[in-house]
């Protein structure tokens, strides 16, 4: 079963060295990765993604969809032009980007069909939706959050850091069950781009 959230139970449960694997990822996408943790003696956990994972998740931490009309019934949205193209930010392969943009567009869920990809905060009403047609993407957005531009902060931030695979990240879990994403090392975890001011 996948899980978003790693239960300190399971740290407190294995011993110094122990290993706990378990497929892990955000509610952005369906997308996981396979954590391999190692609890250490503080009651913390830490270790790389190893590869790509898809699993149902555990039924206690499963996300009830957002319903899409209490969402946009208001109508109102600013529209942005960009350059992206929606098949290149929200690669829909296995192993593809919507893990690692979870990392980065937290709170939020996306549905990519068609060309098409909307985005759903889960701490509001926020929402975005993108199309690209003839190498052109408007997306238009509204609420609190820019969600199209946070997921293309995250993107470019992806970007520029080389691509890496899931491989490449890490997680920690702390006694007090924090997450802590890294890439690379734990030395450097991984920062959220600014938020697109409204």
């Amino acid at each position: 079963m996948g899980v978003r959230a790693v239960p300190v139970a399971w740290i407190e449960q294995t011993r110094p060295g122990g290993v706990i694997v378990a497929p892990w990822g955000t509610h952005f996408s369906t997308h996981d990765a396979l954590a391999r943790l190692v609890a250490a003696g503080d009651g913390s956990a830490s270790g790389r993604f190893t590869g790509p994972a898809q699993f149902m998740k555990a039924r206690s931490q499963r996300l009830a969809w957002p319903d899409h009309e209490e969402y946009v019934r208001t109508g109102h949205s600013t529209a942005v032009r960009t350059g992206l193209d929606v098949a290149d930010l929200f690669d829909p392969g296995y192993g593809g980007t919507g893990m690692l943009l979870g990392l980065l567009v937290p709170d939020a869920v996306h549905n990519a069909r068609d060309g098409t990809v909307w985005l759903y905060g889960l701490t509001d009403r926020s929402w975005a939706v993108a199309v690209t047609e003839d190498g052109t993407t408007w997306a238009h957005q509204s609420g609190p959050r820019r969600l199209w531009e946070e997921a293309e902060a995250a993107y470019r931030w992806w970007l520029a850091r080389g691509s890496p695979g899931v491989d490449r990240f890490g997680l920690t879990v702390h006694p007090d069950g924090a997450h802590e994403v890294w890439l690379d090392t734990p030395g450097h975890p991984v920062s959220r781009p600014v938020r697109g001011s409204r």
